[in-house]
């Protein structure tokens, strides 16, 4: 068998990943109650979180115990039709069916979408009438949506797929799913959406049936030394203790951060996996640390553009003159918001860079020394 990894690409699988069990970073009995109460809500967090991992397993744990059928869909490929309407609804829909064909073995949805009475339905109203086509071929176990990557869509398609899934709201569950789990980097209530018209419609006008916005945290300390150690466990590698604080500032428990470093110390380093009764040393972590902000991982160069972005820097300019900033919320609250869902700075309420190594991206895109928190802030 294959040796396990620290994964840093799509969600994480038990089998091939050093894995924290998902359904234990979020409040799972709470979840489990607004499902029972019918509600629709928001989970959301910064990109490379773990958001997927956690959805799907969350699908998994509802089938599991049959009361309901789960469903997880990735709905990003509709955002390539920007604002055309019958484009995207038509993209989310497929990608919907082929989601339940691939993960409850269900071809009902493909076959009323492409061959059945969904073919003649217009995109105005085709989501809302495969959900209640979904949601009425087993009335005895009702339909619970996980709908990843929204925010990804943009315009007339994303307030379209808003108002069809409110729209159906009141048949639920009888012929609506009965809970409606919305995901992506940002609370619906933060969307700006531009319409074809040129009106800015919110997130919040347009899907009013919310109940609740679940944030997806970073790991705790003992959680990260916990996902560490499974490769003491699994392959009797061992890592110096002095490690362990270094890592809580550098990362501050973001799950990518926490995960690409462990892959470069483990796996990147070749001597180290060859050698896997070489103990992994303070300095072997440093090296690492250093090669990990050099080599731009795709996860980092992302945020480097979004560094380059005017409301981004808006935002940083602060950090940057002073290294710690208040920041003022009737001027900038839109920014700030949005800078603090990449995950590049934090609240306490000063504003500062969100960890030791984000700080090092931002003073080498920018040219400035900025703080960091301390590992108990």
């Amino acid at each position: 068998m294959a040796e396990k990894q620290f994964n840093t690409v799509g969600p994480s699988k038990p089998e091939l990943h050093y894995l924290l069990d998902p359904l234990a970073r979020v409040d799972l009995q709470e979840i489990e109650a607004l499902i029972e109460a019918q509600r629709y809500f928001v989970l959301h967090a910064p990109r490379q979180t773990g958001k997927t991992t956690v959805l799907l397993a969350l699908m998994e744990h509802l089938n599991a115990h049959g009361r309901y059928r789960a469903l997880y869909a990735n709905i990003e490929t509709a955002q390539a039709a920007r604002g055309n309407v019958e484009r995207g609804i038509t993209a989310a829909c497929s990608a919907i069916a082929r989601s339940a064909q691939v993960y409850l073995g269900d071809t009902r949805l493909d076959d009323w979408l492409l061959r059945g009475e969904g073919r003649a339905v217009e995109a105005e109203e085709k989501l809302s009438r495969l959900l209640a086509h979904w949601s009425q071929l087993d009335p005895a176990r009702p339909a619970v949506l996980l709908l990843d990557e929204v925010d990804a869509l943009v315009g007339d398609t994303l307030i379209s797929l808003l108002r069809q899934i409110r729209a159906g709201y009141a048949q639920r569950p009888q012929a609506f799913p009965q809970t409606v789990v919305l995901c992506g980097v940002r609370d619906v209530r933060d969307y700006r959406i531009h319409s074809g018209g040129g009106d800015i419609i919110t997130g919040g006008s347009a899907f009013n049936i919310k109940a609740e916005s679940l944030r997806l945290g970073n790991f705790s300390r003992e959680e990260t030394v916990a996902l560490w150690r499974q490769h003491t466990e699994a392959t009797g590698q061992v890592f110096d203790e002095a490690i362990w604080p270094e890592l809580s500032q550098d990362t501050q428990g973001q799950p990518w951060l926490v995960n690409a470093l462990g892959h470069e110390c483990t796996w990147k380093d070749k001597a180290l996996r060859l050698n896997r009764a070489q103990p992994v040393t303070l300095a072997h972590y440093w090296a690492a640390r250093e090669r990990l902000i050099q080599s731009r991982a795709t996860h980092l160069d992302q945020l480097t553009d979004k560094l380059r972005e005017p409301r981004v820097h808006r935002v940083i300019a602060p950090l940057l003159a002073g290294g710690q900033a208040l920041w003022d919320p009737l001027s900038s609250i839109d920014d700030v918001e949005y800078v603090e869902d990449t995950g590049l700075v934090a609240l306490r309420p000063q504003m500062r860079a969100a960890n030791r190594i984000y700080a090092r991206l931002i003073e080498q895109v920018l040219g400035r020394d900025v703080q960091a928190p301390s590992p108990t802030a």
